[in-house]
């Protein structure tokens, strides 16, 4: 029989080295100060939840500005801080008093790694109003391995108001690495942006779930809000959609899900009605848990690359910030991107917070648990069950979607308004030059009051959508681009202010129109000079320009402002190389060139000029990406139109018009992209979709009809009649050979290679440049 071991029990305690190795686990240094300032938040929430919220919570964080060994990382917060047993339990590695579901702190791991990180040596006070001093204790990792246990005394020292109440946390003898990290402003710069960040939703006014405030080294933060039309949170812009009636830019979230059991031992979500936990198979730990997906998503003022995307919060910290995975349909394993996928450049702008308290978080806390069944919940209540895009989802046999990412989807997804006509630019909330959105964004996010609200973008819209209603300029000849009376013409002219009309009052007043999209800030890198323009259009005698001859003038006021007169109606301007910005920029070079004069400088007017055209004039240029994607686009718009006008039995009969070649091509397209009903795709009217470029310059050759007379174009034909019959069809002739000419140099731009038309000449560029413009222009909006 073998012989018994003496020992009754074995003791699995950690050794004390495994405090020090904890902050091997690589955590960035704002991270680390995040998972101390996680249990204050707690601590302000417990508050909160038991009836006696704090009258105005604070953060104080402090770090060090110089590399010595002094150095070290403190935050202090005024919450109702802990008992001496609550603290002993806290800082025990592995432990944690806050469940993983009602609370961001779990102290225990997270805090022995934020500790370990950044230094060897940590002191904890804690004191809670009416206690009579401040108890706290101390975390040195050295002294722990050298004595071969956990056990640390009791400290306590004298505290001076009695209702004083709060918790500090102080990190000592950083390591060198940290130290130097700290000792650089730059990185203390981005530490404080991000930490402005991630707490943002609590660092406002009325934060959710609680409002404090955060003071890094004295220095208050604030939390950088999104640039959205409406304002945050605001649902007052909101557009008209033909297909899905009005659709507000700013789209709430707010959704209960039924309570489910969840372990808070093993923090585990369990099956509806389960009452023991299938992973330790108790129920003494199971509790009915509350599920509640809320927040709403928005409309950027700007397209971006990169700065857009979903927020995603657990009790008020963003976890992920700027996710674009929603916007990614999963089709059997397969990631297909569904936004941004109209604009050339790959920007978007559609952002939002998604409130989800009950997912689970991994440790790091920097994404959320995937495989917690509460991301799938949310991801559906987000964005739907199917694609985003409706004729895909219908494809695949899924139904109605109504999601707040599916409706900012179908109404906000395009970069660039098609077709171009008044209203347009409205209808879509973008501004013509994004350049300039972006840039008034900064001084969005720089707090400058001006720009708090979307009014100046707002602006830049209304005059975009005005352009489109002026009348072409004064002697100006539709011959030189083949119309003879048929082509685009829309009446119209930029909408009166300052009470214009009132006829005989203050007649000796000349009348004023402000420019927004030239009324900005104005800087040369060469010469280093600053102008602040306002623009204003004036009339021909207005006094302001000195004579009548005169385009332009450019004046400077007592208030610091340069005012920019222009007579846009002036000769000078009717011209394809001639514009008001064009004006202003060469009036601000020759005035940098003034400035310079008798100073010895490298400056040259060429110089000055290119580098402002450079800056302010980008929607001017020729830009071989834009000019491709554009004319794509205009084309597939076009195709899609017939699917508007004709029935099933007439779509197949015109798709069996077209030659061999050409249906085997569709066909061959229609494969490619996985269409599941190729027969439904040619019955609906949408095979050109799928057709080579020059096919359809060729089916509208051959049935003008289908696309004339409001059905993709305004442009009269069925009606246009002059009496001979040898007359109107010469009419009708030269209104198909107008169009045809512009599809072909459409379909041109679209086929090459941007690289390609890099190379290509000037004046071919703007011809076909021009074209998609044209064909863009005079259209129905209803098709689109």
């Amino acid at each position: 029989m073998p012989e018994q071991s003496a020992v009754p029990e074995f003791d699995l305690r950690p050794h004390p080295r495994i405090l020090p190795m904890l902050g091997e686990i690589n955590l960035p240094q704002w991270s680390c100060i995040a998972e101390l300032m996680d249990n204050s938040i707690d601590a302000f929430i417990a508050s909160m939840r038991a009836g006696e919220p704090l009258r105005e919570s604070e953060i104080h964080v402090a770090v060090p500005t110089s590399d010595n060994e002094n150095a070290r990382v403190t935050v202090r917060d005024n919450g109702a801080g802990m008992s001496a047993e609550t603290l002993e339990n806290a800082v025990r590695a592995g432990w944690t008093g806050n469940d993983p579901i009602s609370n961001l702190g779990m102290f225990g791991m997270g805090f022995n790694i934020a500790t370990a990180r950044l230094g060897t040596v940590t002191r904890i006070w804690t004191t809670r109003a009416g206690d009579a001093e401040w108890c706290g204790l101390e975390v040195n990792f050295e002294e722990l391995v050298r004595q071969r246990h956990f056990r640390t005394p009791r400290l306590t020292r004298p505290k001076i108001d009695p209702h004083e109440h709060g918790t500090e946390v102080t990190v000592e003898r950083l390591k060198p690495e940290q130290r130097h990290w700290f000792s650089r402003a730059a990185n203390r710069t981005r530490t404080n942006k991000q930490l402005a960040r991630v707490y943002s939703a609590m660092l406002r006014a009325h934060g959710v779930p609680v409002a404090f405030r955060l003071l890094v080294n004295g220095a208050q933060l604030h939390g950088r809000d999104h640039c959205v039309w409406g304002g945050e949170g605001n649902p007052d812009r909101e557009v008209q959609t033909a297909r899905y009636g009005i659709v507000n830019a700013c789209q709430p979230v707010d959704v209960h899900l039924a309570d489910r059991p969840f372990c808070t031992s093993c923090w585990q979500w369990l099956p509806a009605n389960e009452e023991n936990c299938p992973a330790c198979g108790l129920s003494d730990h199971v509790v009915q848990r509350e599920r509640h997906v809320h927040g709403w998503l928005g409309v950027q003022r700007f397209l971006s690359a990169n700065d857009y995307g979903i927020d995603f919060l657990r009790h008020g910290r963003r976890i992920e910030i700027g996710s674009k995975e929603l916007f990614f349909w999963n089709n059997e394993g397969v990631q297909e991107e569904e936004y941004p996928i109209d604009d050339p450049r790959h920007r978007g702008r559609i952002v939002g917070e998604i409130h989800i308290d009950h997912c689970r978080v991994t440790y790091t806390k920097d994404r959320f648990d995937r495989n917690d069944p509460a991301w799938e919940e949310m991801a559906r209540i987000v964005r739907g069950d199917g694609p985003l895009r409706p004729d895909k989802a219908s494809a695949q046999g899924f139904g109605e979607n109504t999601s707040p990412l599916f409706r900012l989807f179908q109404a906000f997804r395009r970069s660039s308004p098609k077709p171009k006509v008044a209203g347009c630019y409205a209808k879509l909330l973008v501004l013509l030059d994004n350049d300039r959105a972006e840039e008034m964004a900064k001084r969005f996010f720089a707090g400058e009051a001006e720009y708090g609200t979307d009014s100046k973008w707002w602006e830049l819209v209304e005059e975009a959508d005005r352009s489109l209603l002026a009348p072409p300029p004064a002697g100006g000849d539709d011959d030189d681009h083949g119309l003879d009376g048929f082509g685009p013409s829309e009446p119209g002219g930029p909408e009166p202010t300052d009470d214009e009309g009132s006829a005989g009052t203050e007649a000796e007043v000349p009348q004023r129109t402000a420019i927004p999209s030239l009324t900005r800030e104005y800087r040369d890198e060469v010469t280093d000079q600053r102008w602040e323009i306002r623009a204003l259009e004036v009339s021909a005698s207005d006094t302001g320009l000195g004579d009548s001859s005169r385009p332009w003038a450019l004046t400077a006021t007592t208030a610091g402002i340069f005012e920019f007169l222009v007579n846009v109606n002036h000769a000078v301007f009717r011209s394809t190389t001639m514009t008001p910005l064009d004006a202003l920029l060469a009036e601000l070079a020759w005035s940098a060139m003034d400035f310079q004069r008798g100073s010895p400088s490298d400056a040259t007017f060429a110089g000055v000029l290119s580098g402002l055209r450079a800056r302010y004039a980008g929607t001017h240029q020729l830009d071989p990406l834009t000019l491709s994607s554009e004319a794509a686009s205009t084309l597939n718009a076009v195709a899609r139109s017939l699917s508007n006008n004709i029935d099933s039995r007439d779509s197949t009969a015109l798709f069996d018009e077209l030659s061999p070649t050409e249906r085997e091509a569709i066909l061959n397209k229609m494969a490619s992209r996985s269409v599941g009903d190729p027969q439904r795709i040619i019955s609906d009217g949408r095979f050109l979709e799928f057709a080579p470029g020059k096919t359809l310059p060729i089916f509208f050759e051959r049935h003008p009809e289908l696309f004339l007379d409001g059905r993709y174009w305004d442009t009269a034909y069925g009606t246009v009649d002059y009496g001979e019959s040898a007359a109107t069809e010469e009419a009708r002739s030269h209104i198909v050979r107008y169009y045809s000419g512009l599809l072909m140099d459409a379909k041109w731009l679209a086929d090459q290679d941007p690289n390609d038309l890099a190379d290509m000449s000037r004046n071919r560029l703007v011809r076909a440049a021009l074209a998609v413009e044209l064909l863009a222009a005079n259209t129905n909006a209803e098709n689109e």
